[in-house]
């Protein structure tokens, strides 16, 4: 898998998080978590999108995190704003609902 990339699809993180343990940084709301208990092995960072400046602490600069929101658009500029801070980050496209509709299909 190209660690590179900036983005990928719901498709390539659920291919990749069967093989590896992955790192999640959820960034929906709270009335939005459920669904990542799927992800056996993985660790999911659970951090509202509008209280992640001031929680940056609670990231690791060594690991590299795949980004979801509901739909994926506000993690795209959440992933921009990370990098700039000096992490790895990568973004899940399609977010939460793509997720889902991967699961159910």
């Amino acid at each position: 898998m190209k660690k590179m990339n900036n983005s990928v699809t719901t498709k390539e993180f659920m291919s990749l998080a069967a093989k590896e343990s992955v790192d999640v940084l959820d960034l929906r709301d709270p009335e939005f978590y459920d669904s990542f208990d799927l992800l056996k092995g993985s660790s999911v960072l659970q951090i509202p999108l509008t209280q992640l400046p001031n929680q940056l602490g609670q990231l690791n600069k060594g690991k590299t995190y795949y980004l979801f929101t509901q739909f994926g658009g506000r993690s795209k500029t959440m992933a921009q704003f990370l990098r700039d801070q000096g992490y790895q980050v990568i973004n899940v496209i399609g977010g939460a609902s793509a997720y889902q509709k991967y699961m159910a299909s």
